[in-house]
């Protein structure tokens, strides 16, 4: 499209340009922010063997990946990656990585940084549809409809600022509610879906990829610290298993076409889409907190107490990697086989069994048994994908 004289951004709806579309360098070095961020809640998981530390945990993880969520949704939809809008998303990221550095204090005395800076990301993504809106009048109907709903969210996150906790807190889930449901409201209700070639289901790939590297990094370091010994090692090994199962079944079934499909085929594929778009929060939580539960099952194999929160992390991470990934893999255009839903359904509660079990089971047994029932359920899923 012409360039207008006052655009800050080139915005197109990227139809028919290419038979494929893949990530870009820049949505590629976006990723790297996220690293950070991730390994920042992996600490923070980490840091705080409680009932509240793992509630605070599963908080703040989800208005990080919503901010993942959008600034790629954002570049899907309207693929912009000319020199303005990469001054805006380095920009971003600057502000990502001191959000970043809030999240250790951001439920204990730094929650009014956290929703500063959140709120100061938010209004960039407001800004962005504001653009979208003006220069892209196939998608102005859709475009309007997030700036609404994004702008009374920022001013939730703006409101809580001046509120103390832990009413600030409930604002925040008030706010993340109003954003995350825009989308499939959105799309359900307005008269007629913009359609793009998507990629999207790349994207949610390089993040798996994003989680699944904090994983081996967490069973490293807990090798590392207790002095290569043997019950740490093979604990270590089998987190190794752990994390290359959850790899294989995620990918294994993996369809790139999800989005594609759900923008072109009605209201049912759309709301379908979102089930799978978002069932992936569950998958990737489930990946970091299984990465951090056995690297404190390594620690508890050189002596330490393998407690009941630590076996929480870790079986209850399994669990939650489990209901993520069936729900998103029955939720994409490929079935599902009835077998293979009720084959993990089975193991996500074998794992939540092993947390009471597990105070007479040794650290390095656990970790062995789920590595090897993730890997036996691989090979039992084992079969090719077939169109629904």
């Amino acid at each position: 499209m012409p360039r207008h004289p006052l655009q800050l951004l080139r915005l197109h709806l990227g139809e028919g340009r290419e038979p494929d579309r893949h990530a870009t360098w820049l949505e590629l070095f976006f990723d790297l922010v996220f690293v950070f961020a991730i390994a920042e809640l992996a600490h923070l998981l980490h840091s705080d063997l409680s009932w509240a530390g793992i509630a605070g945990f599963t908080a703040l993880f989800v208005p990080v990946w919503w901010l993942w969520i959008d600034f790629s949704y954002y570049a899907d939809q309207f693929d912009v990656d000319d020199g303005p809008y990469r001054l805006v998303i380095l920009g971003v990221m600057f502000g990502l990585v001191v959000m970043a550095l809030t999240i250790q204090n951001a439920l204990h005395g730094g929650s009014a940084e956290f929703a500063t800076i959140y709120a100061t990301l938010r209004l960039v993504i407001i800004a962005l549809y504001l653009q979208a809106w003006r220069f892209v009048p196939q998608a102005r109907e859709l475009t309007a409809r997030y700036v609404v709903s994004f702008s009374v969210a920022f001013l939730l996150w703006v409101l809580s600022i001046a509120v103390p906790e832990p009413a600030r807190f409930w604002i925040w889930a008030v706010a993340l509610f109003i954003e995350i449901s825009n989308g499939p409201i959105t799309h359900l209700t307005i008269r007629t879906v913009p359609t793009h070639k998507s990629h999207m289901d790349e994207r949610f790939g390089l993040f798996v990829i994003i989680v699944l590297g904090e994983a081996m990094v967490a069973v490293a370091t807990g090798v590392s610290e207790t002095d290569w010994q043997w019950p740490s090692v093979l604990t270590g090994m089998g987190g190794f298993l752990t994390a290359v199962s959850l790899w294989w079944m995620y990918f294994e079934r993996a369809d790139d076409s999800t989005i594609n499909w759900a923008l072109r085929g009605g209201k049912r594929a759309l709301l379908r889409s979102y089930i799978y778009g978002y069932s992936h929060v569950l998958a990737f939580m489930g990946i970091v907190a299984t990465g951090v539960g056995i690297q404190f099952a390594i620690e508890a194999a050189a002596g330490h107490g393998f407690i009941v929160e630590a076996r929480t992390v870790l079986c209850g991470g399994v669990a939650l990697f489990l209901t993520g990934v069936t729900t998103l893999q029955w939720a994409a255009p490929c079935s599902l086989p009835q077998r293979v839903i009720v084959a993990r359904s089975l193991l996500a509660l074998l794992a939540l069994c092993l947390i009471p079990l597990g105070a007479v089971i040794a650290p390095w047994g656990i970790v062995l048994l789920l590595s090897l029932s993730l890997t036996a359920l691989n090979r039992f899923d084992g079969i090719p994908l077939s169109r629904a």
